[in-house]
């Protein structure tokens, strides 16, 4: 059992496949508020929380307040929860993934820079409910990913070390936030990645596999036990 290990999830590209819902609720809102978002192209910024990414947009274009702000974001959090059910999709095996890494004791959390209704959403909407042990969304910290604090967050809240926990993102942004953690990472993507010096990188058909030699790896060295 790895009752002392664990792992931390983000959401979106890591649980979920919410690619063609994020296009349809960036698209919407683009076109409807006259949006230039080639500055969250040139950051890696589409991985910010909804609120951030829009203020970067606004101040870029020198059009922000607060007014416009939130218009624009409650525009679109009403099209990410219309379009919910019919565009996201759970990451083929996440769900034998998750209750494997359950059922060995592994202490898992989602750490998303979504709201906390989304990640409530998906989590029920899935039927994930009793996987994890602890959730984190952007609402729950001060400072969002690329910040640590969503991670530090989850440390506390289930009671590791950042030696005792890998974080799985599909993101730079989420990348630095657990690496300014002090936390190991493992970057997922398709079948075919580049796989260049930086955090381990993992196609996602063998993330399983990668997640659990790692963790039988860390069990060994600390009983002082060759594998």
């Amino acid at each position: 059992m790895l009752q002392d290990r664990g792992v931390f999830f983000d959401m979106d590209g890591v649980i979920l496949d919410t690619d063609s819902l994020w296009h349809h609720v960036i698209m919407s809102i683009q076109s409807r508020f006259r949006l230039d978002l080639s500055v969250l192209e040139e950051s890696d910024g589409f991985s910010l929380s909804t609120e951030d990414a829009v203020r970067t947009v606004l101040e870029s274009m020198g059009r922000f307040s607060e007014e416009a702000l939130a218009g624009i974001v409650r525009e679109a959090d009403r099209i990410y929860a219309s379009s919910f059910a019919s565009l996201a999709r759970l990451e083929d095996g996440i769900p034998e993934l998750l209750t494997r890494l359950k059922d060995m004791g592994v202490r898992l959390a989602l750490v998303s820079n979504s709201s906390a209704w989304q990640v409530d959403m998906a989590v029920s909407h899935f039927r994930l409910e009793g996987l994890f042990c602890a959730t984190v969304s952007a609402d729950d910290v001060s400072h969002p990913k690329p910040s640590p604090e969503p991670y530090l967050k989850a440390l506390e809240l289930t009671g590791l070390d950042a030696g005792q926990a890998v974080a799985v993102e599909d993101s730079m942004t989420g990348i630095r936030a657990a690496s300014e953690a002090s936390m190991r990472c493992i970057m997922v993507g398709p079948d075919l990645v580049d796989f260049s010096p930086g955090p381990s990188r993992v196609p996602r058909r063998l993330l399983g596999r990668s997640l659990e030699r790692m963790l039988l790896a860390d069990t060994m060295a600390a009983s002082g036990t060759d594998i």
